[in-house]
């Protein structure tokens, strides 16, 4: 059966170019801003409104405001209008920072200028990162032997622009055996959000995909990610299952902002490129309802949609992944975005 594709150049919509090399951070970001969104809801469904009867009113997940309507309009208004990368330099930024949209960094052309600053709006929620969660508790992962790599040769094999390198290996202090939670700024008392368990890739430290996750986030979903950077390797090739036995832990603690905040019938699980490849291994868990690839990937066990684009590594095509989505047994789709912008 034909499945549902995606096929843009940069001559067609040209606010959906991307400009990224192999690792396609940005290009995540505008696939996201182009109505990705609305493919993850049919995947995992949005926020649970509160059973009818119980009143509805809102809270602010620790935000300005006691409860009510009025109490998450004022968290919505409270929030840092834009938020900009080159900015939350720090742990202690990225953490205090609660956003309603965010800017990422300028992106040198080989050609000469910039792509960008862009701005990516949020959604109706705000985004807020928890860094470095889960110390002291029993889902603190092993750190593989090779995350080391990253940081001295891993990331310059990129050939990104030294701007867009330097602030990936500024790693904010990440603990590659804990977890970043990102998570709506604002949220209302009685709903609950669907999760997704993310997957880094290869070298792909976690703030450096921020922006995508923040921006899920922002729409109404909890999105917990690894910090490993060898997310199907071992020993740290079950990361992004563990995720999900974190979340249920945290819905389940009284003194965890995510109280009884998760729907966990409502869960995806996504990844990029090392971290796709996580994710085609936990399709096959039954609480994972769907799947995102981002850098190729299909799957016999859950609906999916497949990313990727010119200049993604592995060679891959439209004819490729058209024919890798018709072979699969499940319902999915494809998204490639081609002719994308020189950079490095």
């Amino acid at each position: 059966m034909n499945k549902q594709a995606t096929h843009q150049s940069s001559n067609e919509r040209s606010h959906d170019r991307t400009v990224l090399r192999s690792q396609g951070r940005i290009s995540a970001l505008h696939i996201i801003g182009a109505g990705a969104l609305s493919v993850i809801a049919a995947c995992a469904c949005g926020p649970t409104p509160p059973p009818v009867g119980s009143g509805g009113s809102a809270g602010t997940g620790g935000a300005p405001g006691t409860g009510g309507a009025v109490g998450f309009d004022a968290c919505v208004a409270s929030l840092t209008p834009l938020c900009k990368v080159r900015e939350l330099d720090t742990a202690e930024k990225m953490e205090a920072a609660r956003c309603a949209a965010g800017e990422f960094l300028p992106i040198p052309l080989t050609g000469g200028g910039y792509y960008g600053p862009k701005t990516i709006p949020g959604g109706p929620y705000g985004q807020k990162i928890d860094w470095n969660e889960g110390a002291g508790t029993p889902f603190v992962n092993p750190v593989n032997v090779a995350e080391p790599v990253c940081l001295s040769i891993g990331i310059d094999t990129f050939n990104e622009p030294s701007e867009v390198t330097a602030d990936l290996k500024n790693t904010r202090g990440l603990d590659y055996s804990l977890y970043t939670i990102f998570r709506p700024a604002c949220m209302k008392d009685g709903e609950t959000y669907p999760v997704i368990t993310w997957a880094n890739g290869t070298c792909g430290l976690t703030h450096g995909y921020a922006m995508l996750l923040g921006t899920l986030a922002s729409h109404g979903f909890v999105v917990v990610a690894s910090n490993s950077t060898w997310t199907n390797t071992a020993p740290t090739n079950q990361v992004q299952l563990r995720a999900l036995d974190y979340a249920a832990a945290l819905n389940s603690d009284a003194n965890s902002p995510l109280y009884n905040r998760l729907n966990l019938n409502q869960i995806g699980a996504m990844g990029h490129s090392q971290g796709a490849a996580a994710t085609s291994v936990a399709d096959g868990d039954p609480r994972v309802k769907s799947t995102i690839f981002w850098n190729a990937g299909t799957s016999n066990e859950k609906p999916f949609l497949n990313v990727s684009g010119d200049r993604d590594l592995g060679g891959v095509t439209p004819s490729s992944m058209a024919s890798g989505a018709n072979s699969a047994t499940q319902p999915g789709a494809w998204a490639y975005y081609h002719q994308v912008l020189q950079t490095g």
